[in-house]
C-alpha cells in the first residue's frame, strides 16, 4: 500500500499520531482552574492544544481572540485536507467553514450583522454591504454555494452547506455510509444541544466525543476518520474558547 502523502494510510498515520498526543484531561481541568486569561493561556500551553494558542494573548479583546481562534480551525482543517487523497481533499476542506454558519444565517433573518463579522477577513467586506447586496459578494467568495439560502427568506445555512459538502464526495464512493453516520450522529445530539442546560450540555458533548473517537476507530483509511478527528478537535476547540472567552469578557487581561 503506497503511504506516500495523498494516501489514506499518509492520512491515517498524521491522524493517529495527533490523537495520541490530545492533552491530558487532568492537565485541561488545571488550565480551567486558573482564575485569569493570562494564568488559562500559559497553563493551556504547557498542553498539546498550545498550538492553538499561539497567536493568543491576555490583552486582545474578545473578537480578536475569537478571530484568532477561526484561523487556527481553518489552518487545522486546510492542514489534514492536504493528507487525503486529491478527490477527498475539498470535501474536508469545505468544514473550515462550519464556525461561519450561524452568523450566516442570521443574516437571512434580517438580523443585524454580529459585531465580529466587521473585521473578520471573509465575512467583513460582505456585511459591509446593504441586505440587498450581499448575495452577490458572497457569490464572489469561497461561500458562493451558500448564496441561494442567504438570499432566501426562509433560506437554512447548515442545509446549504450540507448539501454542497454532499455534492463534493466522489461519486458511487464506499466511503458514503460512514459518513452519513457521522452526519447523522452529529445532528442528533446537536439537536440536542440546542435544548440542554449547562451541565447536561457538557455529557452530551462527552457523548459525541465518544461517538466521534468510536467512528474513527471503525472507519480507519478512509474520509471518514479525518471527519471524526477534525470533530474531536472542534470540541476541543470549543472547551478552548469557552475557557478564552469566559476570562476575556469576565476578568479582562491587563490592557
Amino acid at each position: 500500500m503506497n503511504a506516500g502523502s495523498g494516501h489514506f494510510a499518509y492520512s491515517q498515520a498524521r491522524l493517529q499520531a495527533r490523537l495520541g498526543e490530545s492533552a491530558d484531561p487532568a492537565d485541561l481541568q488545571r488550565a480551567h482552574a486558573a482564575r485569569d486569561i493570562a494564568g488559562f493561556i500559559n497553563a493551556v500551553r504547557t498542553t498539546p492544544q498550545r498550538r492553538y494558542t499561539t497567536r493568543l494573548a491576555p490583552g486582545m479583546d474578545p473578537h480578536e481572540l475569537e478571530r484568532h481562534l477561526r484561523y487556527e480551525w481553518s489552518a487545522l482543517v486546510d492542514e489534514v485536507a492536504r493528507w487525503q487523497p486529491a478527490t477527498w481533499q475539498e470535501t474536508i476542506r469545505w468544514l473550515r467553514w462550519l464556525p461561519y454558519l450561524p452568523a450566516l444565517q442570521k443574516l437571512t433573518r434580517g438580523g443585524r450583522p454580529p459585531a465580529w463579522t466587521r473585521a473578520d477577513p471573509v465575512l467583513g467586506r460582505i456585511v459591509a454591504l446593504d441586505p440587498s447586496l450581499r448575495g452577490q459578494a458572497l457569490a464572489d467568495s469561497p461561500l458562493q454555494p451558500l448564496r441561494s439560502a442567504l438570499e432566501a427568506d426562509d433560506g437554512d445555512i447548515t442545509a446549504a452547506w450540507l448539501s454542497h459538502w454532499r455534492a463534493s464526495w466522489p461519486v458511487s464512493s464506499r466511503h458514503v455510509r460512514a459518513l452519513d453516520l457521522i452526519v447523522r450522529d452529529v445532528a442528533a445530539l446537536n439537536a440536542k444541544l440546542r435544548e440542554a442546560a449547562a451541565g447536561d450540555s457538557r455529557e452530551l458533548q462527552r457523548a459525541l466525543s465518544r461517538r466521534l473517537l468510536r467512528a474513527f476507530r471503525r472507519f480507519p483509511l478512509s474520509p471518514a476518520a479525518a471527519v471524526a478527528y477534525l470533530g474531536l478537535e472542534a470540541l476541543e476547540l470549543l472547551g478552548l474558547r469557552g475557557g478564552v472567552m469566559r476570562r476575556a469578557v469576565v476578568t479582562p487581561g491587563p490592557a
